[in-house]
């Protein structure tokens, strides 16, 4: 049976499907720009705004994504256990194993601290990606992943406040961990609903403050003598097989014993070949693993390394996504 799509939940989806089309602009724009006659300009230019940036607006996106996972949990495909069951399972295969294999390129390197760059999914991405085969994707498809992202965001959010707290200066806990706990608290009242909080915010999250982040963080300037040693670098290539090869796998695998041991159970128009499609897209990660690069590594060269490998994943990743799910990926009437 397919399940349908409320209203909350389709104004979520176009929002994020829209947000992830101008996530992708920044991102663009920053790479180009970082790489013109005047990059070193456009570098500067961002450099004064860029802690309200980062950890001041960035707080709204936090509070945002604490407001999402509190309505999935109230209203959403979280409430039932049984059905929030495969994409929550499948999300921590999703996000452990591509932690694991970054750690065994890095276990014995500076890069060692940055495992969980590796686990975050960007859930406008992802959905941005998906919208591009339009009608031939079915519901139950649109409802895993987007259910598996945001299960991906609590995790990340939980790794973020265990790992990370001690790198994390007072204003930055404020911003994250203090925001999302902060969208838990506060009261479902008739005027403060949490629907009515996400239609408000989330907007100004996706189409202002997100590609403010990528234009002041993404922003590397490439000297192409030195792009091989980059790419070849345990932290890039840690990133690129993590999360290319480790979210298809521990997607697809978690979804399928959790299924097979009796725990989960699969709407039966979403076969498991369309969950490896969204394993591949789940691949694409920018804000999150961003904002843990910059808490895992000081070293600007580290950086860079981070967002080639997070730049190089995210394009294969969509690529490799979309050709599975265009070839198995069937809509249902």
């Amino acid at each position: 049976m397919v399940r349908k799509i409320s209203g909350a939940i389709f104004s979520f989806l176009a929002t994020e499907i829209a947000g992830g089309i101008a996530l992708v602009t920044s991102c663009a724009i920053a790479l180009i720009a970082s790489n013109s006659p005047w990059g070193a300009e456009y570098i500067s230019f961002w450099e004064p705004s860029r802690n309200f940036i980062s950890e001041g607006l960035m707080s709204l996106f936090f509070f945002l994504v604490g407001l999402e996972i509190k309505r999935e949990f109230a209203h959403g495909e979280l409430k039932n256990p049984k059905f929030a069951a495969l994409p929550v399972i499948a999300a921590v295969g999703g996000m452990a194993t591509p932690a694991i294999i970054f750690t065994l390129f890095n276990h014995s390197g500076t890069g060692a601290e940055g495992w969980a760059v590796a686990m975050p999914t960007d859930i406008a991405l992802a959905l941005g990606a998906l919208a591009l085969l339009g009608k031939r994707i079915d519901t139950s498809l649109k409802i895993f992943l987007l259910t598996l992202a945001i299960a991906d965001d609590l995790g990340s959010i939980i790794v973020l406040g265990t790992f990370y707290s001690g790198g994390i200066s007072p204003l930055r806990i404020a911003s994250t961990i203090g925001a999302v706990l902060l969208a838990w608290v506060i009261p479902n009242r008739s005027v403060f609903t949490t629907d009515r909080l996400i239609r408000i915010i989330h907007p100004w999250t996706s189409f202002l403050i997100i590609p403010l982040f990528a234009l002041v963080n993404i922003g590397i300037t490439f000297d192409f003598g030195t792009i091989g040693t980059l790419i070849t670098s345990p932290i890039a290539l840690g990133l690129i097989v993590g999360r290319i090869l480790g979210k298809i796998v521990g997607i697809t695998l978690f979804a399928w014993l959790a299924i097979k041991i009796g725990i989960a159970s699969k709407p039966e128009s979403l076969s498991f070949k369309e969950i490896a499609g969204a394993g591949a897209l789940a691949g694409m990660g920018l804000t999150v693993s961003l904002f843990i690069a910059d808490l895992a590594f000081t070293d600007a060269h580290q950086l860079d390394q981070v967002k080639v490998g997070l730049i190089i994943s995210a394009i294969i990743s969509s690529l490799l996504g979309l050709a599975i799910l265009r070839r198995y990926s069937v809509a249902q009437d």
